[in-house]
């Protein structure tokens, strides 16, 4: 789901690698958490993501800068961070890339 225009907005790419099989205690849940809060804040447009393996990456969608740094200090994704360097990634990064433009397809099915 996201709700991209043509007007500039941004991506906030979080690029990890972590055990996947079996899911790492507790990550289910935290990622559940996590999701179901940001879907809520204003500014938050959308996500995608894939994983191979252990690799993967999670693409959120934000309409300004203001509204990426509030979900950094968001107390709840503040602790989930924590917990994920102490219990379930072995590396990750975050790349934050300005959108200046957005194109999609998506073919129809009968």
């Amino acid at each position: 789901m996201n709700r991209l225009t043509e007007k500039p907005a941004y991506a906030v790419l979080f690029i990890s690698e972590r055990e996947v099989d079996p899911a790492p205690e507790g990550y289910p849940e935290a990622d559940v958490a996590t999701m179901e809060k940001v879907s809520k804040l204003d500014g938050f447009l959308g996500f995608d993501n894939a994983r191979t393996g252990k690799e993967g990456i999670f693409i959120s969608y934000w309409s300004d800068l203001d509204a990426i740094e509030r979900w950094k200090n968001d107390p709840l994704h503040k602790s989930v961070k924590a917990d994920g360097k102490k219990k379930w990634y072995d590396a990750y990064r975050t790349v934050i890339c300005k959108i200046e433009h957005f194109d999609e397809f998506r073919r129809s099915f009968p």
